[in-house]
């Protein structure tokens, strides 16, 4: 079954060592020479997807059409699916192996199915000038299981912008999640426009079913300098994962013409405070919320029955929504701003987060004799939509 399996691989291989071998012996042992090469202990690190054992002296592992092997008195085989030099920083020491190279017989990284690149610059440095412009190489950039056979510029190292790419690409986080109910949260490329135009985004895949695309983010990084910026293209979502950023209602009215999306998310947790952990409402009510913090509405929406309070939520904002001011969401005079005022019960639980000032709450409210909770570094304020 192993030796079927091993014949049948059409990816990189790699043996290690289980005993202390001396050099010559080893490599005699292996086989190596005539179109084989090898590094003298050195191993491609966390990349194995597979391994089995092979008889000693047997040319199986050498049979393979595959870039690597290793070997010891026990003959085991480790199967990669990287090459060292698509992955150089994990290509590494290791006083028991040898990395052995079988260049002529091995499958290129992109070229079958099976064997997907994460992007055109990975296929570039794995395969050096045998990579081509023009040519087709099957693509996961999302990691998703879901690779797509797509045109590589090897000049730029980007995929070629075409309808075809829009096609293929899903156009929210949510359709990304419909393939697959074992996706990590993370960056994933997606098509919001049907022209060939991808945008990388950051999607949380394991929240309340997952599929939530990340369009707002502020964190704290030094508690003495507070800052983020207000952005007022939707395209700036694509720096949400690493820069403290609030869209503006413009920004939100846009990617809604853009995304159907009909849920809200907000997440704001302090680690020195509580929770607060909130999504809109499957109904007229959860809807209105959206409608007004995209800029469809200036009506501020009532709160009560227009949102459910996720597991994690510990907040005393959302105990009593008939506390909120005036009973609705958001704030009348932020005008485009509305993310920095969320809701809040006056006096004592806000989602506040105003620039420049030291008064970001998360479920406290920052005046003397009121429940405040310090700042420390990671606490956050976070918008999905779904």
């Amino acid at each position: 079954m192993l030796l079927m399996a091993c014949r049948q691989a059409s990816f990189f291989i790699v043996l290690f060592f289980i005993s202390q071998l001396s050099r010559d012996d080893a490599s005699q042992q292996c086989g190596a020479g005539g179109d084989l090469y090898s590094f003298y202990q050195m191993m491609l690190k966390g990349h194995t997807y597979k391994s089995f054992k092979t008889a000693t002296g047997t040319p199986e592992c050498r049979e393979v059409k595959v870039t690597t092997w290793l070997c010891s008195l026990q003959l085991i085989c480790e199967l990669n699916n990287r090459t060292k030099e698509a992955r150089p920083e994990d290509f590494v020491t290791n006083k028991d192996r040898y990395y052995m190279s079988k260049g002529p017989k091995r499958v290129p990284l992109g070229s079958i199915r099976e064997l997907p690149a994460e992007s055109c610059n990975e296929i570039k440095a794995s395969e050096g000038g045998k990579a081509v412009s023009g040519n087709n190489y099957w693509i996961d950039s999302t990691r998703s299981g879901n690779s797509i056979l797509a045109g590589c510029d090897m000049k730029t190292e980007g995929l070629y912008k075409t309808w075809f790419l829009a096609f293929w690409y899903r156009h929210s986080c949510k359709e990304i999640r419909n393939t697959s109910s074992h996706l990590k949260d993370g960056e994933y490329w997606i098509a919001l426009k049907k022209n060939g135009s991808l945008l990388k985004v950051y999607c949380d895949m394991t929240t309340d079913g997952g599929g939530w695309l990340l369009v707002s983010n502020v964190v704290v990084g030094n508690p003495s300098s507070l800052q983020y910026s207000f952005e007022s293209s939707y395209r700036e979502i694509s720096n949400c994962h690493n820069k403290s950023l609030l869209l503006t209602i413009d920004a939100m009215k846009e990617l809604r013409r853009h995304l159907s999306f009909t849920q809200l998310r907000f997440h704001c947790s302090k680690n020195k405070g509580r929770t607060l952990h909130l999504t809109t409402a499957a109904n007229s009510s959860g809807e209105a919320v959206v409608q007004y913090f995209s800029g469809q509405t200036d009506a501020n929406p009532k709160a009560c029955g227009s949102f459910v309070r996720m597991k994690d939520d510990n907040s005393k904002l959302a105990v009593d929504c008939n506390q909120w001011w005036n009973k609705v969401w958001g704030y009348s005079y932020f005008g485009k701003n509305r993310y920095r005022i969320v809701a809040y019960v006056p006096g004592k639980y806000h989602w506040r987060i105003f620039k420049g000032s030291s008064r970001w709450e998360c479920d406290d409210f920052h005046i003397n004799g009121a429940e405040y909770f310090d700042l420390s570094t990671g606490d956050f304020w976070r918008v999905f939509v779904r």
